[in-house]
């Protein structure tokens, strides 16, 4: 009697367990899920040749910059699906540290929370007004 129970208990267990693997098989992994963090986002970003080439040259006091990410829905010209979380990574720096408004470097590049594929990248060159008080404060932009 002991060793039919024991059969049963672990065919049960392994209905369970073909149950689960089944349900993750069919419906996929959680939506919205992140393998890429932050940091991973914003070596992403500065590894891309365009975005190197414009740090390098425009880069180059570390005071004088902010990185600043956050997850966004979309990207502007992306064509990623709707599900997925996006890291929006802008990296900024004062052409110098003289008082008023003076040019922005900036580096802005989207990438897939899920994964890590560079959705958009650009680089320009703004006045700070152009900016959130907020985004660039702590280059004392404003």
């Amino acid at each position: 009697m002991e060793k039919s129970k024991a059969i049963v208990i672990i065919a049960l267990a392994v209905v369970a367990c073909a149950g689960i693997v089944g349900a993750y098989m069919l419906l996929g992994p959680e939506v919205g899920s992140q393998t890429i963090n932050e940091s991973q986002a914003i070596e992403i970003v500065q590894n891309n040749s365009d975005v190197a080439a414009y740090y390098s040259s425009h880069f180059k006091v570390e005071e004088w910059r902010v990185t600043s990410t956050s997850l966004v829905e979309s990207a502007p010209n992306s064509t990623a699906s709707d599900d997925e979380e996006i890291w929006k990574i802008e990296i900024m720096e004062r052409s110098c540290a003289c008082s008023g408004i003076k040019d922005l470097y900036v580096i802005e590049g989207y990438v897939s929370s899920s994964t890590g594929e560079l959705l958009e990248v650009s680089t320009k060159s703004v006045l700070e007004s152009q900016y959130e008080k907020k985004t660039c404060a702590s280059t004392s932009c404003h």
